[in-house]
């Protein structure tokens, strides 16, 4: 008895190849902004002020802080700091309408 496989693939991402240095660093930004999200959610937790320091190393990764800011606005500057670290695919992600004719091929 013969079993037959049929495989599709549609849309296969690609990304730009990239040095180990800067793979290194770039995962590196990313594990201290992720790092400081933490910190800012179990300081929000306790309902505890942000200590100068988380302050200062969000300054230091690009992340505008204002005086005024609560921990909801440095939660969502963290994530917009993070998607310049992204890799992004080659080509770009694609349409939602490419994803539901996948899903319906697939299927």
């Amino acid at each position: 008895m013969a079993t037959f496989v049929r495989n599709r693939v549609l849309n296969q991402l690609q990304w730009a190849p990239e040095t180990d240095t800067y793979r290194s660093r770039r995962r590196e930004v990313l594990c201290e902004l992720d790092g400081l999200l933490i910190e800012i959610e179990e300081m929000n937790l306790r309902g505890q002020p942000l200590p100068p320091r988380v302050t200062a190393q969000l300054r230091r990764r690009g992340v505008a802080v204002s005086p005024e800011a609560t921990s909801a606005d440095l939660v969502e500057a963290i994530f917009a700091a993070q998607e310049r670290f992204m890799r992004q695919p080659l080509g770009g992600l694609p349409s939602r309408d490419e994803m539901r004719l996948k899903g319906r091929l697939v299927s």
